[in-house]
């Protein structure tokens, strides 16, 4: 008998990359019910069931629970609608293990950043908090700086100004994009991009994961795709040593006991800086967790939702688990944004064949088309590898960009920038 037979999962928002969870799910055994208000979302073709429901209203989604039994209730990738699983599991008493203050510090950039100053965490010196940027702001401001939306998620709004002219363009465009018409002005950080992922049970967290993040030249770091990702990170000693356990005192004060946390930040080779939490998957690399660790978060938070725990013990993962054995690789192949009709992808099945491949999202397919807009990411392609080590992943990273072509119906190549595996 599977895990979880006889179980019904209710999946808040049916995206592309909630198919993980139906298929886990599934695969554990769970009646996977999917609710939006789109009647083709992705996650509801496979699924067992499609719910045409809008995924925010609290009252229509507890009536729709009760009646149908359902064991539990989650969401995986979205963050308007974590305080919406929060308040349906609470009117319903089912487990979730996203905290009020875990949820405001991942949806309040301001309250994020506090909080780790609290704790003696380095975060970046704000300068503007609101929805006008006062004159006398101007003259302690120092470029760059960096502009967000408060409470916006995915790199939406935000981008990184080196004058006047460029911070009240970018202020007004993040405005747009924050609820509550409040954006954020604080120091441009520099350095190596990282991501991490945090995994806690019962009040104990450890540090699953630490993957460095590589931008081509012609794309900045306010983006959610970056081109390529590497772990362990270069910095991961020095985490392990200066950071880790700030980390970990902070959650275990602020009373998070289970879930999955991820950190984003930068770091120049000696001071390393935080920007932003989240408490969802999304930081995750989870293939390559389970390919390298064994570890799945995906499965994790299939397992918390319908019981309450990640894993029946934190020891399940190592007090170094982020200093992976091997190289763990994402490989992102992205779209230039132009109005364009995908005709062609090469490459694929020569990419599947490597020993080297361990998974693939596929985001788009041929005859999708593209229309220029200001969103920067359009991911078309996401290969997930492993190498024995840093060498090797550079080799297979110039065997991909070889392989991999998608072009339009004159030929024409639709792929942006491609990384130089000589600049890993």
């Amino acid at each position: 008998m599977k895990e979880f037979e006889g179980k019904k999962l209710l999946l808040l928002g049916g995206v592309k990359t909630a198919c993980a969870i139906v298929e886990k799910a599934r695969e554990m055994g769970a009646y996977v019910a999917v609710a939006d208000y789109n009647t083709d979302s992705p996650a509801k073709m496979i699924a067992d069931e499609a719910v045409l429901m809008d995924a925010t209203d609290v009252p229509a989604i507890v009536a729709w629970c009760r009646e149908n039994r359902i064991d539990g209730v989650t969401t995986g990738f979205i963050d308007i609608l974590m305080p919406v699983v929060y308040e349906v599991c609470r009117e319903l008493g089912l487990p979730y293990y996203a905290t009020p203050k875990m949820l405001s510090m991942s949806l309040d950039k301001n309250d994020f950043k506090e909080t780790c100053g609290q704790y003696g965490i380095p975060v970046p010196k704000t300068y503007v908090v609101g929805s006008e940027i006062p004159q006398e702001a101007y003259g302690s401001i120092r470029y760059p700086v960096f502009v967000k939306p408060l409470d916006a998620s995915g790199s939406r709004g935000a981008g990184a100004c080196y004058d006047r002219g460029e911070l009240e363009a970018q202020f007004e465009e993040a405005l747009g994009y924050s609820p509550t018409n409040t954006a954020v002005v604080e120091d441009y950080i520099t350095g190596r991009e990282f991501l991490l992922d945090y995994v806690g049970v019962d009040g104990e967290f450890r540090l699953l994961s630490m993957f460095d993040r590589y931008m081509s030249s012609d794309r900045s770091t306010a983006i959610n795709y970056s081109n390529v990702c590497l772990c362990p990170a270069e910095q991961i000693g020095r985490y392990y040593e200066d950071m880790d356990p700030k980390i970990r005192k902070m959650f275990k004060d602020l009373g998070f006991t289970d879930g999955l946390i991820f950190l984003q930040g930068h770091t120049d080779g000696e001071r390393i800086t935080f920007y932003e939490m989240g408490c969802r998957l999304g930081g995750s690399f989870f293939e390559l967790e389970q390919a390298v660790l064994g570890l799945n978060p995906v499965e994790m938070t299939v397992r918390c939702a319908l019981t309450g725990k990640m894993l029946d013990s934190i020891d399940r993962i190592s007090p170094r688990s982020a200093d992976f054995p091997k190289v763990a690789m994402v490989a992102n192949y992205l779209l230039k944004g132009e109005d364009a009709t995908v005709a062609k992808i090469e490459g694929v099945d020569d990419v599947k064949k490597l020993d080297a491949f361990a998974a693939l999202i596929q985001q788009r397919d041929v005859g999708c088309h593209i229309q220029k807009d200001r969103t920067v990411d359009k991911p078309i392609l996401s290969f997930f590898m492993t190498a024995d080590d840093r060498e090797s992943a550079k080799e297979t990273l110039a065997f991909m960009n070889d392989r991999i072509q998608v072009t339009d119906a004159y030929g024409r190549s639709l792929l942006s920038e491609k990384y130089d595996p000589k600049d890993l």
